[in-house]
């Protein structure tokens, strides 16, 4: 028995599964969002030399759409049609590794596997991915690994992917694990430059402009304090800054976009050298930031996005809510941010038995999600937040604003130069107002 339309809207609404061209859910959103930031860093990796390392980072709201964009470059990068295509190696630290205690040493460890098994699937010649130094790194990290380490027979060639989630895993025994790699961190930085310098003179041999590791999903690193002031994401991502940058290969790396507002960030810049804006919000205002209409491009595209999940569905669009205004309330509500209206259909949808979505399924969604923010929001944010209530061109950098961003409290948009906006739904709470 097929499920029922309902059903079928609500698992085509999956706000976690990214999509990219191809997937009939994919809409294109560049038009509303300001930027192509795909085409932005194709055109860069092309124009530099593919045997300089090209490190970037890669920003922007979570759920706001990166790893769609990301894998969005990834096509362009391989297209033969738009030029000799490169190697991609497309790495997510979610599935593997602790986002809320990540440090060098796994990540390193997390690339050390990932480089070995998505090389071995080229098959270039002459490549192993057992080359001296991967096994001179593991015989020298394997003796110090507390409690061993168990393999089976295929995990054997590739050791580095098993001892990643072993991080993941034995979190009792995360800092003697780390302590251990450190102690060969340099030992297997250069045994996985290796592997990468041999595989890039490979491809370039067989008529590819060269190799990109796309590191995705480290944008979600949780926010933590740590003993001595610093934070988790400071930890990673400036005082590993260099390591981060010496991988033989053109890298791009997620970041949180709070950190793109640190004061820190200036050092990210040194190292890494330029990077573009942060994948902004789908814009919903109109021109000159007038208030949203059904008409405007932004909202268009929102209920693009909608009719494109409904096709998924094989729903009829034209019976999902009880009327426009239904529609447009929910497109407003998002603020233009892609995973929220998932979020909302999920949950609007899960109020009714049958079709159509009514108003005050609608406006419960939305309230769920206020007053999660409600409980979230700390009593010091409220003040600042109301500042946001009408279009900003500047945010402060201080931990207050990087944790608004962070959190999606505040949202960012472009149209030529970059405004930042309050979330929303944090306009239907009563404390917001109380706030002035």
């Amino acid at each position: 028995m097929s499920p029922d339309p309902i059903t079928r809207l609500f698992r085509a609404c999956e706000p976690s599964d990214p999509v990219s061209p191809g997937d009939p859910r994919w809409v294109n959103c560049d038009d509303v969002r300001g930027e192509n930031l795909a085409l932005l860093y194709e055109r860069s990796l092309r124009l530099a030399d593919p045997v300089r390392s090209e490190v970037k980072v890669f920003a922007g709201h979570r759920g706001v759409g990166k790893t769609s964009e990301l894998l969005r470059l990834r096509g362009m990068l391989e297209d033969r049609e738009r030029g000799r295509p490169f190697q991609v190696i497309f790495a997510d630290v979610s599935g593997t590794l602790d986002l809320n205690d990540l440090d060098f040493p796994d990540l390193l460890v997390f690339l050390a596997g990932e480089v070995q098994e998505q090389l071995q699937k080229v098959q270039l010649p002459g490549f192993s991915v057992q080359s001296k130094w991967m096994r001179s790194a593991w015989d020298a990290i394997k003796d110090l690994i507390p409690g061993g380490l168990e393999l089976k027979d295929a995990d054997i060639e590739l050791p580095f992917g098993k001892l990643a989630l072993e991080f993941k895993n034995r979190p009792t025994a995360r800092t003697k694990l780390r302590e251990a790699i450190e102690e060969q961190s340099t030992t297997l930085l250069a045994a996985v430059n290796d592997l990468l310098e041999y595989a890039t003179t490979q491809l370039r041999a067989q008529d590819h402009e060269g190799l990109v590791l796309i590191v995705d999903g480290l944008d979600k690193v949780v926010h933590r304090v740590l003993d001595g002031g610093s934070n988790t994401h400071n930890r990673l991502f400036i005082d590993r800054s260099e390591q981060l940058a010496s991988l033989r290969a053109h890298v791009i790396y997620t970041v949180p976009i709070s950190l793109i507002y640190s004061p820190q960030f200036t050092q990210i810049e040194q190292t890494f050298g330029e990077h573009q804006v942060p994948v902004p919000m789908i814009r919903l205002r109109g021109e000159g930031r007038s208030m949203p209409t059904p008409d405007t491009p932004g909202m268009k595209k929102m209920k693009e996005i909608i009719e494109a999940r409904c096709r998924q569905a094989q729903v009829n669009f034209a019976e999902v809510f009880d009327s426009p205004e239904t529609c447009h309330f929910l497109c407003l509500m998002t603020g233009g941010h892609p995973r929220h209206m998932m979020m909302f259909l999920q949950a609007a949808a899960s109020q009714v038995e049958a079709f159509p979505i009514t108003r005050k399924a609608a406006e419960k969604a939305v309230r769920n999600y206020a007053n999660s923010l409600l409980r979230e929001v700390p009593d010091n944010f409220w003040p600042g937040l109301r500042v946001f209530d009408t279009p900003q061109e500047s945010i402060a950098t201080d931990d207050i604003h990087q944790q608004m961003l962070l959190l999606l409290h505040v949202f960012e948009y472009m149209n030529g130069n970059p405004w930042w906006e309050v979330n929303p739904v944090l306009r239907t709470l009563p404390k917001f107002r109380e706030s002035k």
